[in-house]
Formats: C-alpha cells, structure tokens, sequence
C-alpha cells in the first residue's frame, strides 16, 4: 500500500500564528471561543492554562482575552475597552481583509453580500464589520433569490469553495449592473483545495483529518467526494477503520487549515504501517499492541519516581526514554509556589499522561487530573445522590459566581445564588457554603451548581419548625427583611409576618421606612394567624401602652388647665390641654347667649383657662368648659362675700356689748 500526503494540508499561516500566541500566553489567559476548530489543540492549550469563554461577560475586568484567527466584530474592541480587557489579536489577516472590504461597501452604500456560511463565527464577524446589514448566501438557489440591485458589493468566507463560489458569482451578475467583487478566499484554502481535487484524482480513496466542525475540513472532505473518489472524514487517527482499506493500492491524506501535523502524522504512520503481507490489512490486535505497548497516550494512567526537582517542576521517570515532566500548576489545586514544597526526589506518584506526545516531543503528566478524576467522581456521587457539596466562591461576573470545589471549577448562575433577588454575588466571594449540583458534564468541564436549592430548604425547615410555635398572643422577637408602602415584612426565624402600617404606632406616621429600616430587630405581638393560609398578622403598637390612656391619667374631671385653641368647628372648639390630649369645648360651654358664633368668640392659637367637666376613656373624649370655670368664679366670689359678711356681724356684735356693759 502506498501512502501520499497531499502537496498542501494542515496549519495555514494564519491558524498556525494563532496557535502560536495561545502557546506563548501566559496561564490564565483566554480565548474567546476555541482558538481553531480542533478539540485536540484546543484540550492542549487547556492543559496550559488557556481556557475558551464565549464572552467577555465571563471574565474579570483586566484579563486577558485572545482573539481567534475568525475574527470579532467592532462591538467587541470597545466592550474589552470599557472593562480594561488586555486583547491578543490573533484575526487571520485574509479574515482582517475581508472584514474591511466589508465596511467599505457597506460605507460606500451598496448592497453587501457574503458568501459563506451563515452560523460561521468568521462570517458573524464580517457581517458585524458590515454593520450586520449583509445578506448571507451558501448556495446556487439561494443567490437566485437574490433581488436585482444597481450595485452588489460581493466579499467570501476564507474557507469558502472556490469552485461553488465562482458558480454563485456567476449568478450574481445577473442581479446588478455593477459587481464589486472581492476575492476574498484566502491561497492556502484554494492550495489544499486544489491539491485534494488532484490527489483524490489518483488514489483508491481519501482520508481527510480535521476536526467536524472545521468549515474548511469539510470544504476538503466535500470537494474530494466531488470527484468520485471515496473519502473518509476523521477527527484523530483512533477513528480509522482499517479494514475499510483492504486491498487498497493508494491512499491519500489531506487535512483541514486547523489540523495540526502531529495529528497528521500519527494517520500517516498507521497506514504505512498496514502492509503486512504487502496489502493485507494490520489486525486490531497488532495494532493495539503498536498504539499502547510502544508509545503512552493522553490519558494513560502510570507510576513514576521523582529523579529532580526545580521551583517550576518535577522530572518523573516512567519507563519511556525521556523523563516525563510535572509543572507545578498539575501538582495541586492552587498551583504551589514552588515545586519543591511539594515533591521530593525519590517519591513515587501516581500520575496522568496530560498530553498527545509528539515524536521527540516532551509527555507532561499531571496529579491535578488524577485528583479531578476523583473529584468529578465525588460530584457525580453526589448529584445522583441528590446530596450537597461544599464550595468556595473565588470570583464574580455579571453571570454568576465562579467557585471551587476541591481540585474543580463550577459555576452558580446570578439567579441560583441566593432566595431573594441580587444584582451581585460579591458577598460570596471567600466565603465556604453548601450547593446543590444540578447540572454536570465532565467532558465539556461543566459543573453547574445551587446555593438557592440549599437555602430553599433550610428556609422550609425553619418555617415548619417556626409554625410550631406562633400562636395569637405571643410575643415574638423579629427582624424586618422587608419595607414595602403598607408596611413591613418580620423574619420570624423562618417564616414571615406582616406588620401593617396602621399597627406600627399610636401616633400618626407618614411612611414605614420613616420609622423602620431593614435589619431592625423588635418585639411583636402575633394578632392574627391564620394556618391554612400561613399569613400571619403582626402588631408592634399593641404592646405599647395607648399614649392617650398614659397621658389622661394626669388629670381628673374638675381640674382646671391651661389650653390651646387649635381648630374652630361649627359648634365649637378643639384645644390641646396636653401634647398627647385634646378636648372639646362647646359653644354652649363658651357663652350662655343663643346663636352666637364660634369664630367671634375664640381664635386659633389662643391660650386660656379651661375646667374638665367630662373624660369618656372608652370613646377617649375630653369635654372642657370656659363657663364651668366663670361659674365657679362667681361661686368662690359668693362664698367669700358670704364668708367677709359673717365675720363682720359677729365682730359688731361683741363691740356692742361691751358698750353697752359700760
């Protein structure tokens, strides 16, 4: 069997810079999607300290974010500028290219149309640079359907078939009478397209290596297929089906722009290798024998011993030729500040090959993936179980909370982090707490959790066992969670009461927050409960003596006090005797003249002497009198006169009778 390789395949220029600068950048950077379509890269650079978001939303202010070779839109520039994001441009420059022949002919008022696929993050980002005002087509029919326009302005996705593209072309230019063309397929695309079409000509089939959600792969898997040749599209060499290839004299081997060689390699060597007997195919037994016995895979689980030690890693040998190497950041979660302090020379460590080892290339190893091993296992124990696990909050963003447990990440969204509403979760940061795990997948690293679940349990709980106690006419201490125009909501220790307005005090108040703020602890009086409907009324004021009552105890009926006109009615006065008390005198009390008006005979504000003929505490009425008061006047004045009289008529008399004795 003879194996060819096609001419052009595998990292274009523009994949293999972007690759480059995520290699280069330093651990915690991210990428704002996967850097290019390619699991495998993608799980490498993540073995470094690269990790893919899908917004700027899912960082902090100040990171560092890697932009991939499909380009972003404008938007994005000034959102990194506005939370101070460092940004690596890794834009493909054929990308950067079309993005602005977008804008050009959006700026120039024509119509735009791209050619690619629609969902493809690199025509999102041309279409974004043409201010998404594009028209997005993939097929002949669809270009048929475009509406006649005086001018179109025509640019493509890089990864696009020149072949279909042409065909498409040809049908635009019958929609206009002037077609600003750009040719925007980027050579290396057309290279690997034109060397598949002629390699796929003089074999007995193709092997086409990419990842499936590559446009560019697939572009190569579909013009192979054009030409009648069989192909097979694989992600890795563990997908070959080698009795597929039985009898087969030629085979070619072509791959995607994001394919990386080592990948490309290893399909190489396994079918160089099947030719036992000139063209029979290798058994399965064989070939496990070449794949596991000879070379340690990613994900191999071994023992090794220690042989040095530096401040950033460990060198373990495990039976290969060269020592596997242990960074620090995959000896323990946090990353220990020295390797050192965490291996010795001659220990022996159960580690995980964390890397597809390349021909003469480096295995690094991990403890980290043993232990996530354990941990996920932990998890996954637990979510089954429907039990809780601990974790601690390391980090917000306007999504949620970033927590650790144990050696993994999870995530607790915004609205699963507590039982009321919050705009932030920054109050869990440091903190250690209890979740609920509803949502798990190891292999896309998603560990999705609850603290509201948690809570909404206790909260039950606590309401069961805080019913048990409240009955009407007990006093209860509680805290006010809530203050709403009506009143306010008190935490009765799991359950919630309402302490009406009208129920707060015995004074008039003009709002609850003028007399209540949140967090205030009090006692209250449980009026009302009804069990049925767990409400449950409240009262602050009945536990507080009637300040009326307090205030009239001070007087009795025949004290005569000070009092002042407050407010004039058609049949008498209201007069304040007390800061809390306040009486009626009536015009009959007034004056004894019939028909006389009240406003003739008092003001308000005016001061003076009242008698108290009347107190109704049941109906809390105070009755006053000026008139009781004249009259008692007149009464003294009378009984003093009669008083003055006696004492004259008996001084009179005893004089004239020691006159008359004389």
């Amino acid at each position: 069997m003879k194996v060819i390789k096609a001419e052009a395949c595998g990292f274009c220029y523009g994949v293999r810079r972007a690759v480059e600068m995520a290699e280069h950048a330093k651990a915690g950077t991210h990428t704002l999607g996967p850097i290019i379509h390619n699991p495998q890269v993608v799980n490498r650079l993540a073995v470094q300290g690269i990790i893919p978001i899908e917004t700027l939303d899912e960082v902090m202010d100040g990171s560092t974010v890697l932009i991939r070779s499909h380009g972003v839109g404008p938007d994005l520039y000034e959102q990194a500028k506005q939370k101070n994001i460092v940004i690596l441009d890794a834009t493909c420059p054929h990308v950067k290219k079309a993005q602005l022949d977008a804008k050009r002919i959006i700026d120039q008022d024509e119509k735009l149309i791209i050619i690619g696929e629609k969902f493809h993050p690199e025509v999102i980002s041309i279409s974004q640079w043409g201010a998404n005002r594009a028209i997005i087509i993939e097929t002949e029919k669809e270009a048929e359907k475009v509406s006649f326009s005086e001018k179109l302005g025509v640019v493509a996705q890089t990864t696009f078939s020149q072949e279909l593209f042409k065909r498409i072309v040809t049908i635009l230019e019958t929609k206009t009478n002037h077609l600003d063309l750009n040719m925007t397929i980027c050579t290396a695309t057309q290279q690997r397209q034109n060397a598949a079409i002629a390699l796929s000509k003089q074999v007995d089939a193709m092997i086409v290596v990419g990842g499936r959600n590559s446009a560019n792969t697939r572009r190569l898997a579909q013009v192979c297929v054009e030409q009648q040749c069989p192909t097979y599209h694989i992600e890795t060499a563990e997908e070959l089906q080698l009795l597929r290839f039985k009898g087969m004299k030629n085979i070619g081997i072509t791959a995607g722009a994001s394919t990386p060689d080592w990948i490309i390699q290893e399909v190489v060597k396994i079918m160089e290798n099947l030719q036992a007997d000139g063209t029979e195919v290798m058994s399965e037994e064989l070939l496990d024998q070449y794949d596991y016995e000879e070379n340690p895979k990613k994900g191999d689980v071994v023992e090794g011993t220690v042989i040095s030690v530096n401040d950033d890693a460990a060198y373990v040998s495990i039976g290969t030729k060269a020592e596997a190497i242990l960074p620090k950041r995959e000896m323990a979660v946090p990353e220990p500040s020295s390797a050192k302090d965490f291996v010795k020379v001659g220990d022996t460590l159960t580690v995980e090959i964390a890397n597809n080892i390349k021909e003469e290339g480096s295995i690094v190893v991990s403890v980290v993936k043993m232990k996530k091993i354990e941990d996920w296992n932990e998890v996954r124990d637990a979510f089954e179980k429907g039990e809780l696990i601990e974790c601690t909050g390391k980090e917000t963003n306007k999504a949620g909370l970033v927590v650790s447990i144990k050696s993994l990440r999870g995530f607790i969204p915004l609205s699963q982090g507590d039982i009321k509403f919050v705009k932030s979760l920054d109050y869990l940061v440091g903190q250690t707490f209890s979740v609920k795990v509803i949502d798990i997948d190891e292999h896309k690293n998603r560990l999705v959790l609850s603290r509201k679940a948690v809570l909404e349990v206790e909260r039950e709980q606590k309401r069961t066992e805080a019913f048990e106690h409240i009955q009407e006419g007990a006093v209860i201490e509680g805290t006010v969670v809530k203050i709403m125009p009506y009143g306010a909501f008190i935490d009765l220790g799991g359950v919630e009461g309402l302490l009406h307005i009208s129920d707060i005090s015995w004074k008039r108040i003009s709002s609850v927050d003028a007399v209540l703020k949140t967090g205030d602890t009090l006692q209250v009086l449980v009026q009302k409960f009804d069990e049925e409907r767990n409400r449950i009324s409240l009262s602050l004021k009945a536990l507080q003596k009637n300040p009326w009552i307090a205030a009239i105890e001070k007087f009795e009926i025949g004290d005569v006090v000070k009092a002042e006109v407050k407010k004039l009615l058609p049949f008498g006065a209201i007069l304040a005797i007390d800061p809390e008390l306040q009486g009626l005198l009536h015009v009959s009390e007034i004056t004894d003249k019939r028909g006389a008006a009240v406003k003739d005979l008092v003001n308000v504000g005016d001061v003076m002497d009242v008698k108290i003929i009347g107190i109704d505490t049941d109906k809390k009425k105070i009755s006053l009198s000026v008139l009781a008061l004249e009259k008692d006047k007149e009464e003294k004045e009378i009984q003093n006169y009669l008083e003055q009289k006696n004492q004259s008529e008996e001084s009179a008399t005893i004089g004239d009778a020691i006159d008359e004795n004389k």
